[in-house]
Parts: C-alpha cells; structure tokens; sequence
C-alpha cells in the first residue's frame, strides 16, 4: 500500500508540474501578442548604430572580427563580435539582434517565449538551465568537457542576445555580459 501510494503521489506531482508549465505557456503566449505589436511599430537601430555599440575589447580580450547586417532575415538589423586572446585559447562569441519592426517583433516575442520557460537537463556532457544572473533571465548551457558556455537571452523585451565562449566557465561568461553595456543598446532607442 505503502509504495502504491508513494507511486500516485509520484505521478500526480508530475501531472501538476505538467499543469504548471502549461499554464506558463499559456500565459507567455498572451503576452506574446502584445509584444509583437509594441516592438512591429518601433524603428529598428541601424546596424551603423549596432557596430558603434559593439565594444572593441571586453574583459581582456580583443575584438578580432565583426558582421554587421549579417542576420539572414529581412527588415532585421544585427551585430555579431568575435574576441579572442592573443593566443588564441579564449574566444567569446556575440550576436545581437534588434527586434524592433515587423519581422523582428514576431522574431524577438517568439524567442522571448522560448527564454521564459523554466527548464534544466543535465548529463556527463551538459548541464542546459533557464537562469536569472543580474536581473537578466537566460537559458544557459555549459558543456562540460570542452568548457563553454552558451547563452540566449532577450534583454529589455527587444533585443535577442546569443552568446558562444570557447575556454570559459558560466562564471567568467557572465562577467563578459556584464561589461556589454547592453543597457546603452536600450538607451540608443530612445
């Protein structure tokens, strides 16, 4: 009786979080809507404005490369960043795409959604969860052996942030994000 019970009890709590995540897609899709709308009526930045924003070094490391317009979609402006040290083990990859506009407002409530979701995995080569560092919620993903990190996140509901590092921990990654100034990309919109 006793592990009968522990059994229901059991897949009753996996019902619930299944409820649970339900609702939150529900939810975030709502909110979806009303994001594509705000960000479909505002004025992407030019991607002149996105590479005067890219920095030219971050923690250390020197910018060795960038695109900018390079996003594959029409209508959307981007930005990617290559940094490297001299000796080429560190790199710390960033692209950034402005989600304003038509096509990027449905692009940027999209990955919005996605980022919203709590989520974790783990196994011997990975350990992918959905974190909030700073005020800044992302789904991070840290492969194990190889020792780099992933992010994706939207920051300020318009701006889709995808972040590569080559030889980096979560820690050092995140201390990476921190001198983007991501702050001024919001403040260049205004």
């Amino acid at each position: 009786i006793v592990s009968c019970v522990g059994e229901v009890k059991e897949k009753f709590n996996q019902a619930k979080e299944g409820v649970s995540n339900a609702t939150t897609i529900v939810k975030e899709s709502q909110k979806v809507e009303g994001r594509m709308e705000k960000l479909k009526n505002e004025t992407a930045l030019t991607n002149e404005q996105l590479k005067d924003w890219l920095p030219k070094e971050i923690g250390g490391l020197e910018r060795s490369g960038f695109k900018v317009g390079q996003g594959g979609f029409a209508g959307v402006n981007s930005v990617e960043g290559t940094y490297k040290t001299s000796e080429g083990k560190k790199n710390f990859n960033l692209a950034v795409v402005d989600g304003a506009g038509p096509t990027g407002g449905v692009m940027a409530a999209g990955y919005g959604m996605f980022g919203n979701l709590e989520m974790e995995t783990e196994d011997e080569h990975k350990h992918q969860q959905t974190v909030t560092v700073d005020g800044i919620k992302a789904q991070q993903t840290y492969f194990k052996k190889r020792n780099n990190t992933q992010l994706l996140l939207m920051y300020a509901e318009r701006f889709l942030v995808t972040i590569n590092s080559t030889d980096m921990n979560v820690e050092e990654t995140w201390q990476m994000v921190e001198e983007l100034d991501l702050e001024k990309l919001v403040d260049l919109t205004e």
